[in-house]
C-alpha cells in the first residue's frame, strides 16, 4: 500500500463560503501556498516571503504584499508574528490561517495566542456570535 501523500487542504465550508468568491487570483494562490505549508500543528508559522513565492507566478512583491492585505482584510489569514530587526538580520512576518486553531508551537513565540477553536468557522451563524 502507498503511503499517502501531503496535500494542501482547504475545506469545502471555506471554498463555498461567499467570501472565498471575492477573492482574486493571486490571494487564492497565495492562499494555496499558506495551506500547502500547514502540516497540523504549526499554524501560526505559516510565511509568505519573496524568495519562497517569486516561483510560484508571483510577479512582483507588491503583488505579494497586495495578496496578503487582501487575504488578511476578508479574513483568511492572521498576522501571528510580526517581523522583528535581529542580530541576522529582518524576521518575516509569521501568519495562521483562520479555518484551524492557532497552535501552541514550541519555541516559537507569538504575538497571537493559540486557541483551542478556529479563528473563523466560516459558517456565518457561528462567527456572527464569537466575542
Amino acid at each position: 500500500m502507498a503511503k499517502p501523500q501531503p496535500f494542501a487542504g482547504i475545506p469545502n465550508r471555506v471554498n463555498d463560503h461567499p467570501d472565498f468568491n471575492k477573492l482574486s487570483g493571486n490571494e487564492i494562490r497565495l492562499l494555496l501556498w499558506f495551506a500547502y505549508q500547514y502540516k497540523g500543528k504549526n499554524n501560526g508559522k505559516l510565511c509568505a516571503v519573496w524568495s519562497q513565492v517569486k516561483h510560484r507566478g508571483f510577479k512582483s512583491q507588491t503583488t505579494l504584499s497586495n495578496a496578503i492585505k487582501g487575504l488578511r482584510q476578508k479574513g483568511f489569514i492572521e498576522l501571528s508574528k510580526g517581523n522583528a530587526l535581529t542580530q541576522n538580520g529582518r524576521t518575516p512576518n509569521y501568519y495562521a490561517i483562520t479555518w484551524e486553531m492557532v497552535n501552541d508551537i514550541p519555541g516559537f513565540q507569538m504575538d497571537l495566542k493559540p486557541t483551542r477553536t478556529a479563528l473563523r468557522t466560516f459558517i456565518d451563524v457561528v462567527d456572527k456570535h464569537k466575542p
